[in-house]
């Protein structure tokens, strides 16, 4: 959990502000529909990976272990 928190701050904090900002704006002006399909895609990959996240902190804490 605390990846995905780290994953988190340093695209919303660091990344964003200092590269990703001007790499989209680019992006996007020579081709906005991949433009918008790379950020789409990029958020569904952080939300399954923030929903395995919380489903495998539910197991562990009901004692669903895998083992």
């Amino acid at each position: 959990m605390t990846v995905v928190w780290v994953i988190f701050t340093l695209v919303l904090f660091v990344l964003e502000p200092l590269v990703l900002r001007r790499f989209f704006l680019n992006s996007a002006r020579k081709s906005p529909e991949t433009s918008f399909m790379v950020v789409q895609v990029m958020h569904w990959v952080l939300l399954t990976l923030s929903l395995v996240t919380v489903a495998g902190a539910v197991a562990g804490s009901h004692g669903w272990l895998f083992a």
